[in-house]
């Protein structure tokens, strides 16, 4: 069934849907205190144009309504209200895991959880912390009418830290410790923020032996690698590989000029923007404090406003790295299940090779890949050729597909794009692929170069390419070394 045939009395309905959100809430239904739920669902999730309806789940079916699953809802019942049809799902009502989602919802519990646990969570939390940072703000409503004043700042314990937003007065001062009772945690992009609204209560807490101001300033220091876009309040330490500055004229008919560079540290790579004026020189090592992340070209871009919110440090906090020879060893199950990262090194085996690997035509516009001769954004154009392979590498646990462009396929495949060009017209395409198959498939591969992660998966974009020229049995011992095994 479809969203679009039922009416608006139908019950015991059976549907299949893609499972959105689920937020839950306590209601008092009936002078009794109970944990309800709510969200989107959408229909038709296997294919085609999906509609989107608002759910209620009266039945605490959290362990099997995550978001990202599909399930096959059976015993639903429709709702009509205010013109609207939606989904109520009932305690009797029966709920069938189809495709595994994200993790269950934590249910609603006064019970404090540290902070790592909660920024894992979806739905409402607990969390005992101390104010790391705060500061009034203001937003812009979504219709434009206005603004509203909210305060933001990130709170910590021992197991780490997490951003906040407050939609009410928040009057804790920097340093205190306090007890925050059902809070809702929220994505903004990939980065969980804690809710404080006015359901949430906030007392002081006394706890003697609570981790320090100054204990908990290391767990605030980020890394390169756990940088996820929407962060805030980032406080960070990175070594400069390059910096430039780019004037520019903004929609307002004003000249700006933005500065920016690649950065690093012992974890990986990133791109630095400051909007304040700064010219460290490659090599400096600079302190940031409250940076924010956001995306640039699929990976994390710190982000800082203000030359006050940079330290250059006389003392370097580690020995300098070679920016031509940093790449970070991340097994690719690591990177499938983490974020967005620059500068790594990867392995795995080659399980599939795409029939569109080869030459490729790009929009002269954009550079999107062009399919028959049009643009998905510019319509037909005269596309400018290009080399680019396409693979699928698995480690065994884990695959992602795998870009390769010119340089790197140049160098992997010894073929220069012409060579490459004319193998195609030689062999056609499909022998072309053959051959790819032939030489690489079942194969292991190192790669440098970067991941971008969404919710749809993994995509590693190859710098430079190597072969594992390993034999089987020269393999088998390296393993056999690595964990101690004796036959």
């Amino acid at each position: 069934a479809k969203f679009s045939e039922l009416k608006d009395d139908d019950k015991n309905v059976t549907i299949e849907v893609a499972v959105v959100s689920y937020i839950p809430k306590i209601q008092t239904v009936r002078g009794e205190e109970r944990q309800i739920a709510y969200g989107w669902v959408e229909d038709s999730p296997w294919e085609g144009e999906r509609e989107r309806w608002d759910f209620t789940d009266w039945g605490d079916h959290s362990q099997n309504l995550t978001p990202g699953s599909v399930v096959r809802l059976e015993g639903v019942s429709v709702n009509f209200w205010n013109d609207r049809r939606s989904i109520n799902i009932n305690r009797p009502s029966r709920v069938t895991v189809l495709k595994e989602g994200g993790q269950p919802v934590t249910k609603i519990s006064d019970e404090p959880v540290p902070i790592s646990e909660a920024g894992e969570a979806e739905g409402i939390v607990s969390v005992v912390a101390r104010v790391l940072s705060k500061k009034d703000d203001q937003i812009v409503k979504k219709d434009g009418s206005g603004t509203l004043d909210i305060v933001r700042g990130r709170l910590a314990d021992p197991s780490g830290t997490i951003g906040f937003i407050s939609w009410r007065d928040f009057n804790h001062e920097v340093g205190s410790l306090i007890k925050i009772d059902r809070a809702q945690i929220r994505r903004f992009r990939e980065t969980p923020e804690i809710n404080i609204g006015d359901l949430t209560k906030i007392e002081p807490f006394h706890d003697s032996s609570f981790a320090s101001m100054d204990d908990l300033q290391s767990v605030n220091r980020s890394k390169i690698s756990e940088l996820r876009d929407g962060a805030r309040d980032i406080e960070i330490t990175v070594q400069v590989e390059n910096w430039q500055a780019r004037t520019f004229t903004n929609a307002d008919g004003e000249e700006r000029t933005v500065r920016s560079g690649d950065v690093m540290d012992p974890t990986g790579r990133c791109r630095l923007t400051s909007w304040g004026e700064m010219n460290p020189e490659p090599g400096a090592f600079l302190h940031l404090k409250g940076a924010r992340v956001q995306f640039w070209q699929g990976s994390p871009d710190l982000v800082i406003d203000s030359a006050e919110q940079v330290v250059d440090l006389s003392e370097p906090p580690w020995e300098a790295i070679d920016p031509a020879d940093h790449w970070v060893e991340v097994d690719l199950t690591e990177l499938v299940n983490g974020g967005s990262r620059r500068g790594i090194r990867t392995s795995g085996t080659v399980v599939a090779i795409a029939n569109n690997s080869g030459i490729i035509e790009r929009c002269p516009e954009c550079r999107r890949v062009m399919r028959d001769g049009e643009c998905a954004e510019h319509g037909p154009q005269r596309g400018e050729e290009d080399v680019r392979l396409r693979f699928v590498l698995d480690d065994g646990i884990s695959n992602a597909s795998t870009l390769i462009g010119k340089e790197a396929t140049e160098a992997l495949t010894g073929m220069d794009q012409g060579q490459i060009r004319d193998a195609i017209d030689a062999n056609t395409r499909a022998g072309f692929i053959a051959t790819l198959r032939e030489r690489f498939l079942a194969r292991k591969l190192h790669i440098n170069g970067r991941a971008m992660v969404d919710a749809q998966g993994a995509i590693l974009m190859a710098d430079s390419v190597d072969v594992d020229t390993r034999t089987p049995e020269e393999a088998a011992n390296e393993v056999m070394t690595r964990w101690g095994v004796v036959l």
